[in-house]
């Protein structure tokens, strides 16, 4: 739990995370199943489908999370 707390410190701070961020800062695979616990408890959630290339060409694409304005301030 202390994991989800610190995600959502994160998210209430304005930071936009992917599973790839949450993994370097917070040592967690678990950002998908985290957001869904967090969005039950009620915070808006939201998320916005990235895509970026490799350096070997190949295009990934994956969500970045972030708070929506409106409860971030609350």
């Amino acid at each position: 739990m202390k994991v989800q707390h610190e995600i959502l410190f994160a998210l209430l701070a304005g930071e936009r995370l992917t599973v790839q961020k949450a993994f370097r800062l917070f040592h967690t695979t678990e950002l998908r199943k985290i957001v869904s616990r967090l969005r039950r408890r009620g915070y808006d959630i939201r998320s916005e489908r990235k895509s970026t290339e490799t350096e070997d060409g190949r295009v990934v694409t994956f969500n970045e999370y972030f708070l929506c304005a409106t409860q971030q301030t609350a």
